[in-house]
């Protein structure tokens, strides 16, 4: 999960978009047609977690989860979803 920048707040609006686009990305790459939308996972994550943290986790996890889907599939192992900074701020 790419969360480079200046986000001081996890929970606005900027910071919570570049994940769904995220998400989309990694539902895009392994041809995933999910019935549920990227903004309604992020949603359900964003509810779920109480820090930013535990967000970013979260984000990172389902991310993790299509790439193991496009890597079933017989994808090449190059494509990893990016990591989560260390910043703890939130």
């Amino acid at each position: 999960v790419d969360v480079s920048g200046q986000e001081t707040d996890w929970r606005n609006s900027a910071f919570r978009q570049k994940l769904v686009s995220q998400i989309e990305d990694a539902k895009r790459k392994a041809g995933v047609g999910h019935s549920v939308s990227s903004k309604e996972m992020e949603n359900h994550v964003f509810l779920k977690a109480k820090t930013r943290d535990e967000y970013l986790s979260l984000v990172a996890r389902l991310i993790i989860h299509f790439r193991d889907i496009w890597l079933s599939r017989g994808a090449p192992a190059s494509w990893s979803p990016r990591r989560p900074s260390n910043r703890t701020s939130g």
